[in-house]
């Protein structure tokens, strides 16, 4: 490796530059999408018609939160970044070609097959619809008008992988915002017109697979600079590489969502829950989108190239950085869980007993935040060298540890608050087991220095809490359900920019972001 190469990808600026850019899109598609619920919220409230079309959902935004938010990054981009160096920019391509084709028949196989089994499906995401035929029917027909969505977001996944390889980030990370604002158009066309809830959910169900075309389109647009690579169902040696590693990465790189997904099986023991946790899940995805996402698509581009000397200081900044957001992301929505909920859904079919089962749920998911972050940097040194079988092993265990934690903590009438508990257990032993293994395999070795940071945040974080209670005694009133819409999302808005504020100036008076993190003196010195 060069050193001007090596400045490129370890300048701590260049770091913080792109995870910020890529943050800032993937918050975009999260608001965006963030509003879509709470129009669905209020169009299809928490009832069996709601149940049964966001369990069907569950599957779109799967792929879309693994697939279209950078997770074909983690067994795509190093082995093209590796065939361009060595082979160039052509072979590279070719490869690229190689790997969409036989994708796109392999979907167009699972799709057909999702199609005649999906009941099936369905009982995968939410088994206890099991005992609800009239759901079951409902949601097995909400899926099938979805599917189509799999086949084209996830063939727009794996080029937009390609232009991540390249570093352009910003339009790879710009296009589910793009899926979100055309779901949201046509919720408010719905909710303009009176609709009812039965007659609402099949059309946004197919409108779902639409966006997916959108998707689609959108990166081939994007691709016009780079190239689009053309379609070739030759099976080379490459090939044999990505499949031999990238089935294990890319089920490694999902671990987060199957917990996700195991929660749901929980929680669809009680009707009304599995609404209730996709509600909670939705607002504990802004920060984790912002974090987890903007960190694992950047670091993993950083560390599929930093040298060996420079992989300790790299591994350091992104987890100081990651924490320095997801600490105080997490505390503020443990306590703020109620009035965050209620001034977000408390509207229309959506009442107070909904209210309280889905920030019971936030509540319980905050607590696994900054773990899922963690486990997120640290399986990026893993899938940069092409190694996933410990990410793999961690993931696996995430979902052990869930579905157990679901069974021993089942509760009558706390089955969402429930579910997402287990989740959070379940990031909390993945970010151990990795932080462990990286340790011993001598991978990381974290020093006085890289931790110092993530105490001054923790400090940060403690001073916000309490600026947060005491602000929160004397705005109560304001966020009482009974008050104006634009009162109370006033008071919220001044709730949470006063503890921003209070975090950030002690971050920042503290080194909570560590000396030099978003400058280029590091750069400059190694010049001199």
């Amino acid at each position: 490796m060069t050193l001007e190469k090596s400045e490129a990808v370890a300048t701590p600026s260049r770091l913080a530059r792109d995870s910020v850019l890529v943050g800032a899109a993937t918050v975009a598609s999260r608001l965006l999408g963030f509003a879509r619920d709470v129009l669905i919220a209020r169009l299809l409230g928490a009832g069996p018609v709601a149940d049964a079309f966001l369990a069907a959902l569950r599957l779109p935004n799967l792929v879309r939160r693994v697939l279209g938010e950078g997770g074909l990054n983690a067994p795509f981009v190093p082995l093209y970044l590796a065939i361009k160096g060595e082979a160039g920019n052509a072979a590279a391509q070719k490869f690229a070609g190689e790997a969409a084709s036989h994708l796109a028949l392999l979907l167009i196989l699972l799709v057909g097959l999702g199609e005649v089994f999906a009941p099936w499906v369905v009982l995968g995401l939410a088994g206890g619809f099991a005992e609800e035929p009239a759901t079951l029917a409902l949601a097995a027909h909400y899926t099938r008008l979805m599917l189509p969505f799999l086949l084209l977001t996830t063939l727009a996944a794996m080029l937009a992988a390609l232009l991540n390889a390249e570093r352009r980030f910003a339009l790879a990370a710009l296009a589910p915002a793009l899926m979100n604002a055309i779901l949201l158009a046509a919720l408010l066309a719905l909710l303009a017109t009176g609709s009812e809830p039965a007659f609402a959910a099949p059309w946004l169900a197919g409108l779902v697979s639409l966006t997916g075309l959108a998707h689609l389109a959108l990166i081939v647009f994007g691709l016009r600079r780079v190239g689009l690579p053309r379609p070739s169902l030759r099976w080379s040696p490459d090939m044999t590489n990505l499949v031999r590693t990238g089935g294990a990465t890319l089920l490694a790189a999902s671990s987060a969502q199957l917990v996700l997904l195991v929660a749901t099986q929980i929680a669809s023991s009680e009707p009304g829950s599995v609404a209730a946790l996709y509600y909670a899940d939705r607002v504990f995805q802004l920060p984790l989108g912002f974090v987890g996402v903007a960190m694992g698509t950047v670091v993993l581009s950083e560390m599929a190239t930093v040298s060996a000397a420079e992989h300790d200081a790299a591994l350091g900044r992104a987890l100081a950085l990651g924490l320095a957001l997801a600490i105080p992301a997490a505390t503020a929505l443990t306590l703020l869980s109620e009035p965050i909920v209620s001034v977000l859904f408390e509207h229309g079919r959506f009442g107070p007993q909904d209210r309280q089962l889905t920030a019971a749920a936030l509540s319980a998911f905050a607590l696994g935040l900054p773990f899922a972050v963690i486990a997120k940097v640290l399986g990026q040194v893993y899938f940069s060298r092409q190694t996933p079988r410990l990410p793999l092993l961690a993931g696996g265990l995430a979902v052990l540890v869930a579905a157990l934690a679901g069974l021993l903590l089942s509760t009558d009438g706390r089955a969402a608050e429930m579910a997402a508990l287990a989740a959070s257990l379940a990031f909390v032993a993945q970010a151990g087991l990795l932080a462990v293994a990286l340790r011993r395999s001598g991978l990381w070795r974290p020093s006085l220095s890289s931790l110092r940071p993530i105490g001054a945040t923790l400090v940060a974080s403690a001073a916000m809490a309490l600026a947060l209670m005491l602000a929160g005694d004397a705005l109560g009133p304001m966020l009482a359900p009974g008050q104006p819409t634009l009162r109370r999302i006033a008071a919220l808005c001044l709730l949470c920019g006063g503890g921003l504020v209070v975090y950030a100036a002690l971050a920042v008076l503290l080194d909570a972001f560590g000396p030099d993190r978003f400058s280029l003196r590091p750069l400059r010195k190694r010049r001199g």
